[in-house]
Formats: C-alpha cells, sequence, structure tokens
C-alpha cells in the first residue's frame, strides 16, 4: 500500500469522526478510545512475542558441542551431555547426571587448567573442572542465555543484554558489568568479546597480540569467536574478519558464503553456506566433511556437527622448536595419526542441532 492511499485512508477516518463528533455522537469518542486501547495491547503483546523470539533464537543458536585441548563435550536431543577427554583430570562421570541441558562450553589453558560448563533450559549453570582462580563458580548466575568458558575464565550472557563473569582477571578480562545490549559473548585467553545489537564489537583484557584493540572499528558482525591469540568475527555479507592476518594462519579475507566461524590457537575455521568447511591452515583436510551446521575449534582440533546428529573431528600434530630464544611451532602436513582421546566421537549419534 502506497503512502498516498495510506494518507488518504487516515484523512478520511478522521473526516468521519469529526463529523460525528460535531453532531455530538460521543460514541465516536469511545469508539477511538477503545480502537487505541487495542492497538496498545496489539503492540505490546507484539513487543513481547519479539522478545520471546530473540530469546529462543538464542537458545536455539547455543553451542551444543564445544572442543579444547584434551576435552570434547557435546548435548544430545534429550538434553543429556557427551564427554571424551584426552586427561586424567576429567571423567565421564563428572557430568553422566546432568540434564536439561541445551548449551555447553569447554575451557582451558596451557598449565592444564580446563572446565566444562552447562547451560541449562531455565538459564541456570552447571559447571565442573579446575576452579583455582573461581571460573565455575556459577551457582548463583541465572537468566543466562549463552555461555564462554575461556582459558581460566568463564562468561555469561543475560536475556536483558546485559554480561556476567567469573575467574581470573589478571588481565581486566572480568570488567564487563558496563557492557549494554549485547548479543554474544566470547572467553579467549585472557580476554572477553562481546557482540553488540548494533553489529559492532567491545572487548576487554589481555592484548599482546592486539586480539582486543584490533576488534575496534569492526561493524556488520553477526557472530564472534575467540582463542588465546587472536578473534575472529562474521559479518552479514557472509565474510569475515579476524585480528590476525598472518599467512597462512588466520587470513581469511578471501573467505565467502560463510555462515558461522570458530578459531584456535593459529587456525580459523569458517562454515559454509552449503554445509561444507574452511580452514586457513593446509594442516586440515576437511574436503569429506558435508552437511555440517555447527563446528568448534580447540587448540589443535575441531569438531563439526552434522544435520543428522553425528559428528566428525580433525586434529594436527605439531611440535616445538626454540629458535634465537623464542618459541616457534613447527607443523608436519605429511603427518597422520589416529584421532587422540579426545576426538574419539566418531560413534557420538543423536546430538541436539543449535
Amino acid at each position: 500500500m502506497t503512502n498516498s492511499i495510506i494518507y488518504t485512508k487516515i484523512r478520511d477516518v478522521f473526516n468521519i469522526v469529526a463529523a460525528l463528533v460535531a453532531k455530538g455522537c460521543m460514541i465516536a469518542l469511545l469508539v477511538v478510545f477503545f480502537a487505541g486501547s487495542i492497538a496498545n495491547a496489539n503492540f505490546h503483546r507484539n513487543m513481547s512475542q519479539e522478545v520471546s523470539i530473540v530469546t529462543n533464537s538464542m537458545h536455539r543458536e547455543a553451542a551444543t558441542i564445544s572442543t579444547d585441548f584434551n576435552l570434547t563435550v557435546a548435548v544430545k536431543s534429550d538434553g543429556t551431555v557427551l564427554m571424551v577427554s584426552g586427561s586424567h583430570d576429567f571423567e565421564y562421570d563428572e557430568i553422566q547426571d546432568w540434564y536439561d541441558i541445551v548449551a555447553v562450553s569447554v575451557g582451558g589453558s596451557y598449565i592444564g587448567e580446563h572446565h566444562v560448563l552447562g547451560l541449562r533450559s531455565d538459564g541456570t549453570i552447571v559447571a565442573v573442572g579446575s576452579n583455582e582462580h573461581g571460573q565455575i563458580e556459577v551457582d548463583d548466575w541465572y537468566d543466562i542465555i549463552q555461555i564462554s568458558a575461556g582459558g581460566i575464565h568463564t562468561v555469561g550472557l543475560r536475556v536483558d543484554g546485559t554480561v556476567v563473569a567469573a575467574g581470573d582477571n589478571s588481565a581486566g578480562q572480568l570488567n564487563v558489568n558496563s557492557w549494554r545490549n549485547i548479543v554474544a559473548v566470547s572467553a579467549g585467553g585472557g580476554y572477553t568479546v562481546g557482540l553488540r545489537s548494533d553489529g559492532t564489537v567491545v572487548a576487554v583484557g589481555w592484548d599482546a597480540s592486539g586480539q582486543v584493540r584490533r576488534t575496534r572499528g569492526w561493524n556488520d558482525i553477526v557472530a564472534i569467536s575467540t582463542s588465546r591469540h587472536h578473534t575472529i568475527g562474521l559479518r552479514s555479507d557472509g565474510t569475515a574478519v579476524s585480528t590476525r592476518q598472518v599467512s597462512g594462519f588466520a587470513d581469511v579475507s578471501n573467505w565467502r558464503n560463510i555462515t558461522a566461524v570458530a578459531v584456535s590457537d593459529l587456525n580459523s575455521f569458517g562454515l559454509r553456506y552449503d554445509g561444507t568447511v574452511i580452514s586457513t591452515s593446509s594442516q586440515f583436510d576437511l574436503s569429506s566433511w558435508s552437511d555440517i551446521v555447527a563446528i568448534s575449534a580447540g587448540e589443535n582440533q575441531v569438531v563439526g556437527l552434522r544435520s543428522d546428529g553425528t559428528v566428525v573431528a580433525a586434529a594436527f600434530e605439531d611440535t616445538w622448536d626454540y629458535i634465537e630464544g623464542s618459541v616457534r611451532r613447527i607443523f608436519n602436513p605429511d603427518f597422520e595419526r589416529e584421532l587422540p582421546p579426545e576426538l574419539q566421537i566418531s560413534d557420538w549419534y543423536d546430538i541436539k542441532l543449535p
């Protein structure tokens, strides 16, 4: 309907009402009053529905599979949780009694601290693992719609767009109390990133590699992912940006048609519209992956969730070398091995879809 037609109809209505009022017909005023009341009620009902839609949508987009260091965790469609671990510090019986879970997140650090978070449908959190810095002290959290486990800290997004955090704050990574209008969060190694509703990004914490400051000026972002050394953002047009434009590791400038992103220390992964996955590193041959609906990346691994509820995984081999007083990683592209224990997930099925 054009503006001129709308204007004409509005004018005709007001002319009729004015004529009735001029004749002393109070019924017209009552009609206008009740019509306004109904419109106002409809407005508030629609707003309530929109808030509900947003909340439910964010639950649907919650991460139902997560991997990092020696752990991979996933939510089954019945709200229970599966876990495999390459570390004796974690046993499945620690989380086998979890229920009503809608999302999970795994965090860890090079010093051997690891923790696992579970988000329940009622907005509360369950957590197990290392707690030397208070990173799993989340029992009093409520109204949470997204969780993210960092190296030794934890971040949660509330339904009102505010953020809560627990754990180590040595780099200021917990300084999120003033954040507002946040729609997504990601906890990295010593830093925290938040995505605002306007598509911009806010970040605090450790910034040795520019993983915080280089997010300033980003816009039109719809998703974020963090590691220990860099941050990646997904734009609404299916392209991506990264804080580390290192050739072969984090350069995502040529990515197109991306729907989700995941990042590990030196590698970035993008999920394409067609269900395939792209990596910035030749260490990963993901050409056989298809029908993928979600991805998660860890220290040296990546996992994918298929549309049928099954999962796939890949890992790379790396070694350490000391050169002129510094440490660098040496990669072996020809290395082939059986997947480590934390990626023995080929028999998983019925994993909850995002």
